[in-house]
């Protein structure tokens, strides 16, 4: 038996959506989750709601970056890959709204549920490869965020303490405790 071929994401966008199952493109290779089965699912989702309210009161008095939930960004020809909670600067808009946003988003989060430590690292690399300024990685068990920066540097906030990443967000700050609030 051969191995499968890799796909390019133009490829990949022609496939049949499957309700319930999250799809992504790594490395030309389709990988699939079905999102009922997820750990976590309603700790992900509440985490993921938390940054939204904070990073949308931000975003409305700062209007350069667009607030994004879920979304798939084509990293390149063989990665397309979701973030939970992006940020992507407004002056990328693309003309042609049908398909993938272009490129890394200037910020991506990750809320862990059930990513295993290799695949999530390796998510973390190719969104700073790609462009990404920052990535966060929020740990709901430990009540904890990782913040990434483009030097591949990482900053832990725990819940106690004010996360703030001025390199992206300028003047956002929050309490850990703020985004993990109702868990």
């Amino acid at each position: 038996m051969g191995a499968t071929p890799l796909m390019t994401v133009q490829e990949f966008m022609q496939l049949p959506e499957v309700e319930g199952q999250r799809m992504e493109l790594i490395e030309g290779r389709v990988v699939t989750a079905d999102q009922e089965d997820e750990r976590g699912v309603i700790t992900h989702e509440w985490v993921k709601s938390n940054l939204i309210a904070l990073l949308g009161d931000w975003t409305h008095r700062h209007t350069s970056l667009k607030l994004f939930s879920g979304t798939t960004f084509q990293l390149d020809e063989q990665n397309a890959r979701t973030s939970d909670v992006a940020l992507m600067s407004r002056s990328r808009k693309p003309v042609d709204m049908n398909g993938l946003l272009q490129g890394a988003p200037e910020l991506a989060i990750e809320v862990v549920s059930s990513e295993k430590a290799a695949d999530l690292s390796a998510k973390v690399g190719l969104f700073l490869a790609h462009g990404s300024e920052s990535v966060w990685v929020a740990y709901p068990d430990q009540k904890a965020i990782w913040i990434f920066n483009t030097s591949r540097q990482g900053r832990l906030f725990e819940e106690n303490q004010v996360l703030e990443d001025p390199a992206v967000l300028p003047g956002f700050s929050t309490p850990v405790s703020a985004i993990f609030e109702g868990i």
